[in-house]
């Protein structure tokens, strides 16, 4: 494991939280959001999902030996 794996494991559940304090801003204050959040996408899911797939794949580098 090393230095640079880890701060970049770091940055990325950093901004994964960002993506999710965005959606949770915009679902409080968007009526039109809050009801079709689960039939279809906007860009507060994607950048959620995009932040999520790139911290799994910092946290596997973490994992290797």
């Amino acid at each position: 494991m090393k230095r640079h794996t880890i701060n970049n494991a770091v940055a990325l559940a950093e901004a994964f939280i960002a993506a999710a304090d965005a959606f949770k801003d915009r679902e409080k204050t968007d009526e039109y959001f809050r009801q079709y959040v689960g039939i279809c996408g906007f860009k507060e899911t994607a950048a959620i999902r995009r932040a999520s797939m790139e911290l799994s794949r910092a946290l596997t580098e973490v994992r290797k030996p």
